[in-house]
């Protein structure tokens, strides 16, 4: 069984749209009822601390040429205006050999441009920031008929999503991952929308909402 997420840590990474996705599939926070947790590893080009887009600063866990895929359960990409100028090969490969191996992939905002400049949007339903914006950053880009203007989606092993869609994006990298037990995940999704959090409602015991 596959127990490690891996997450690209570039340049100039956007620090909002992942700590929803990040906080909840990682083994270290045991505050809600989970069907499964995560190890959660940071990876870079290279082992070199990177800034986020907020000032964060960021020392990958390991590089790209070490990460194990014989225990990935998922590779993540970030947003970032990083892909707009830098196109790593190694990274391609990596990404590559997932979609071989069946092993999930999901990028939002920035990431998914990294994706459509390599064909892996090309076949599978998708989203971004435009479909229009995706063809212009990636003139090798033919995905367009099957883009969908929606905060996230998930197809045929990858997940993509909109830079405004993280709650979504975290809830398609839950639901992939199997972590919350079955009928947490849309009480999850409710209550981040609304913003107020009622734990009278949840039975901590199944992850379900009392009767």
């Amino acid at each position: 069984m596959t127990n490690t997420v891996y997450l690209f840590a570039c340049l100039s990474f956007a620090d909002w749209e992942l700590p929803l996705a990040v906080s909840m599939i990682s083994d270290t926070n045991r505050n809600f009822p989970k069907n499964r947790s995560y190890r959660v590893v940071t990876f870079g080009l290279s082992k070199e601390p990177v800034m986020s887009l907020g000032g964060m600063r960021v020392l990958p866990d390991t590089d790209v040429a070490s990460v194990d895929l014989a225990d990935a359960a998922m590779v993540i990409l970030p947003g970032s205006s990083f892909y707009e100028t830098k196109d790593p090969g190694e990274l391609a490969s990596l990404v590559g050999e997932c979609v071989r191996q069946r092993i999930p992939v999901a990028a939002i905002c920035g990431g998914t441009l990294f994706l459509a400049r390599h064909g892996f949007l090309d076949t599978v339903r998708h989203t971004s920031c435009g479909p229009g914006w995706l063809k212009q950053n990636a003139p090798a880009y033919r995905g367009e008929a099957y883009y969908v203007p929606a905060p996230s989606v998930a197809d045929g092993g990858i997940i993509t999503a909109n830079p405004f869609g993280f709650v979504e994006f975290a809830a398609d990298i839950i639901r992939t991952l199997d972590v919350f037990l079955p009928g947490f995940l849309e009480f999850w999704v409710r209550t981040i929308k609304t913003g107020y959090l009622n734990v009278d409602a949840v039975d901590p015991t199944a992850g379900t909402m009392k009767e």
